[in-house]
């Protein structure tokens, strides 16, 4: 492989890096959507749905009073985020049987050009990391096979 080749391949490997890196806050921060803590009204309790319409079916119940969290939402379905049973999560329900309580902080910055990430997803850093030292070894292997041994 050629110097010029390697250099090339080098540059790449930094950019498809530097690119996994900074991609990985923008897209999380474009699917962050504020997560509130709500209250069950029906008094009988509150079907929670597979999908967010009232023809899918029914994964389970939550009780009169029941502070699910989920998605803020004022209108139509939300999709439960925590605070109840763990098969209930990433149910929907319908916001007309709910009172918002709060907003709850989710302790993160919102990112714009690749800043600090809300989410925790490590794995395209390091991906992105990894690239990056493949990238500059390979550069490095060129250029002592193009110069000779150090």
């Amino acid at each position: 492989m050629s110097v010029r080749r390697a250099m090339a391949v080098a540059a790449a490997g930094t950019a498809a890096g530097a690119f996994v890196v900074i991609g990985a806050g923008t897209a999380e921060a474009q699917t962050d959507t504020q997560l509130c803590e709500y209250s069950v009204t029906a008094r009988h309790g509150l079907n929670v749905h597979e999908m967010p319409n009232v023809h899918s079916k029914v994964v389970g119940v939550l009780k009169y009073h029941q502070k699910p969290w989920a998605d803020c939402k004022t209108k139509g379905f939300t999709e439960i985020r925590g605070n109840v049973p763990v098969q209930l999560r990433h149910g929907f329900i319908d916001v007309k049987y709910l009172h918002k309580i709060r907003v709850i902080p989710t302790g993160g910055v919102k990112t714009g050009a690749g800043g600090t990430s809300t989410g925790m997803d490590s794995a395209l850093a390091a991906a992105g990391l990894a690239t990056v030292l493949a990238g500059g070894g390979m550069a490095l292997a060129a250029r002592r096979r193009a110069t000779g041994p150090a």
